[in-house]
């Protein structure tokens, strides 16, 4: 018998990511981030290189006052944290967290390392929601009264506008046949 020859497919060669931003380090501990200013407050097992962090730096890492980045099967991810004092921020995302977001996502004992920004952060514009908007352009509820007589006794219903109208309904017993 003669054996198929197999054609191994080959893949292209990976090229880095061109950074978003331009990433400086101006210091052992510090870092310029497309002109904002970190400081290298932990770098445990010397976590933190330039280069694989400038290629997965995103803009969105912008609203954060921490970026923490973990590496985890050679790969550096990266995620942002807020100040514990910061009221829109939920719990999980409070610096005060780290702790546990380390135990939980990250490989145990994995390098980390934590930049914390300097600077004020980025204001965007902030756009009004779609729901918020659609809640006050609501028709507020309304009740209406049918001047109809009812079938026992003339009594008026209050019927709710806009909604099905309820089927009453009674539960009757049996009565046990005697003879």
């Amino acid at each position: 018998m003669a054996m198929a020859e197999r054609t191994v497919k080959e893949r292209p060669e990976h090229k880095p990511a061109e950074p978003i931003v331009e990433i400086l380090q101006v210091a052992p501990d510090m870092i310029i981030v497309g002109g904002r200013r970190y400081q290298l407050v932990l770098d445990h097992k010397q976590a933190f290189d330039k280069d694989k962090f400038a290629e997965r730096y995103m803009d969105i890492l912008d609203k954060y006052d921490y970026i923490v980045g973990d590496w985890g099967y050679e790969q550096l991810r990266l995620r942002g944290f807020y100040q514990n004092d910061n009221p829109r921020a939920s719990k999980d995302q409070l610096i005060s967290t780290l702790e546990d977001y380390l135990y939980e996502y990250c490989n145990f004992g994995c390098a980390y390392f934590v930049l914390e920004r300097l600077d004020a952060p980025i204001a965007k514009p902030h756009r009004r929601s779609r729901g918020a908007h659609h809640r006050t352009s609501r028709k507020p509820y309304t009740e209406k009264t049918s001047h109809q007589p009812t079938i026992d006794g003339g009594k008026a219903e209050t019927v709710a506008k806009n909604k099905p109208r309820k089927r009453h309904f009674t539960i009757r017993t049996r009565e046990s046949n005697e003879e």
